[in-house]
């Protein structure tokens, strides 16, 4: 499944200037918090000034903002929560740690 993140809120400044954004979901991963995190790839991959370097972000870690909603066929304007991934050893896990993600936003996403 696909989604388009439409805007953006509380983000980096850099990541306003690329949104909107699609990211193909590619994983459901479970974390401390909640069952259902994805792992999705960003196309085309996102910049990210970090400690005052450039950095190429391809992958991402999605959920909705609120518990009990849900990313799924024909979301419309849902809440998320975005994070990108910091090490991409997180794609082979089966649990979310997040120590391996930084949490960046909140945005506004709809199927693709």
């Amino acid at each position: 499944m696909r989604i388009n993140v439409t805007s953006v809120d509380y983000a980096p400044p850099e990541l306003d200037g690329q949104t909107p954004f699609q990211l193909e979901l590619l994983k459901k991963i479970a974390g401390s918090d909640r069952p259902e995190y994805w792992i999705a790839v960003a196309a085309p991959p996102l910049r990210w000034r970090r400690e005052g370097q450039e950095v190429v972000v391809t992958h991402v870690v999605v959920a909705a903002r609120w518990l009990g909603a849900q990313i799924a066929p024909g979301m419309s304007q849902l809440p998320i929560n975005i994070a990108y991934v910091t090490d991409i050893s997180l794609l082979e896990d089966s649990f979310l740690d997040v120590k391996k993600s930084v949490y960046v936003a909140i945005g506004i996403a709809d199927e693709f």
